[in-house]
């Protein structure tokens, strides 16, 4: 029984041991970010990269809430656009019921007006619509960029870290052996990467926008061409 009991606790001091060993490997991998505080000791004439990198991520920073404006801007836009869709829907309902009582009548010149006035609110009607979709496509697309701002974030707080831990390297500290240089290197990598696909959404989503305005901008002048409305320039 005591032979058995001594194989336990040896097989469990093994296990710790090579748990701490794990454990340890892991750690010294997990986080490519330096402790801020760590800096505090190191010259400021020898933090001109995690300055510029600072700055450039304060930037990246108003990008995103630039694009957040934005978005919300096209957001209310579309509401107004909507608004007027349904606006040119009531029109077109009246015009209806306008021709069907001039027919009632059989006066030809008010069935002829009413039929123009139709019409038109016809016309307004679709253009009004393609103005809904234009609204609907330019949001994506501002979702889209705002996103794409985001990734270039990333991007700049990746840049930021490396630059923190190659300033602590430098400088001596050996803190910085704890951090894994491959690991600052490998999220800037993937964040650039993310940006990047990001980026090929932007361009996408910005061509279908441009697609969507034309065609907007097509119809609102037929329909102006006819006497129509249209909806409202709301840019």
């Amino acid at each position: 029984m005591f032979q058995a009991r001594r194989r336990r606790v040896l097989v469990g001091v093994v296990m710790g041991a090579a748990l701490s060993v794990l454990g340890g490997g892991c750690g010294s991998t997990k986080a490519a970010k330096v402790d801020e505080s760590w800096l505090a000791r190191v010259p400021e004439d020898q933090l001109g990269d995690v300055r510029g990198a600072q700055s450039e991520r304060r930037k990246a920073q108003d990008e995103v809430t630039r694009a957040d404006v934005a978005l919300k801007d096209a957001e209310r836009s579309m509401q107004v656009a909507r608004r007027n869709a349904d606006a040119s829907k009531l029109r077109r309902d009246a015009n209806k019921a306008a021709l069907e009582a001039a027919q009632a009548t059989g006066q030809g010149a008010e069935i002829e007006r009413a039929k123009a006035e139709l019409m038109n609110s016809e016309t307004g009607v679709t253009a009004s619509q393609a103005h809904v979709n234009w609204r609907q496509q330019s949001i994506e697309a501002l979702d889209a960029r705002k996103k794409l701002r985001e990734r270039e974030l990333e991007v700049a707080d990746a840049r930021l870290n490396q630059a923190e831990y190659q300033a602590l390297k430098a400088h001596g500290d050996v803190r910085a052996e704890q951090l894994s240089e491959a690991d600052f290197a490998s999220k800037l990598a993937e964040a650039q990467r993310r940006a990047e696909d990001a980026r090929r959404s932007v361009d996408s989503q910005s061509k279908e926008e441009q697609q969507a305005r034309a065609q907007w901008e097509q119809l609102r002048h037929q329909a102006q061409g006819y006497g129509g409305s249209g909806a409202p320039v709301q840019e």
